[in-house]
């Protein structure tokens, strides 16, 4: 593994529905199909020199680590950054974050769109995240 210094930049990946197929929780180590053209995309980034952090709600298992050995997904780290300033939390540092239900939202979109536009976008993304295509998204309560 290179230096992270030495890297073009830091990647941070989301698995469920980004890497992995996902039509809901059905336990920690039930895992989706691959999604080729991901994987592909995440080893041209690797053979180029970023840094690949995959950022997941998965615990790190074994099962997991196997999956992504047995469908070449190239990672330097996973759930954590051992590129993380020291005295930070345990949420990587990222230059760009792939994810399957992001909303971007800086100074700039706030200035020129407001706060309705967010809140809409917001509670679609929810709603959908509850009811549409990836429904019962999160695992059961305990």
């Amino acid at each position: 593994m290179k230096d992270p210094d030495e890297r073009k930049g830091i990647v941070a990946v989301d698995f469920d529905g980004v890497i992995a197929t996902y039509d809901g929780w059905k336990g920690f180590d039930v895992l989706g199909e691959p999604i080729v053209e991901t994987i592909k995309g995440l080893q041209k980034l690797h053979e180029e020199g970023y840094y690949i952090i995959i950022y997941t709600c998965r615990l790190d298992t074994p099962k997991l680590r196997q999956w992504l050995k047995d469908n070449n997904v190239p990672y330097d780290d996973l759930n954590k950054s051992r590129i993380n300033p020291p005295h930070t939390s345990t949420k990587p540092v990222w230059h760009c974050y792939l994810g399957d239900r992001c909303l971007m939202w800086d100074k700039n979109n706030s200035l020129s769109m407001g706060t309705e536009v967010m809140l809409k976008a917001v509670k679609r993304i929810v709603n959908e995240a509850k009811h549409g295509k990836n429904n019962d998204n999160l695992p059961p309560k305990q």
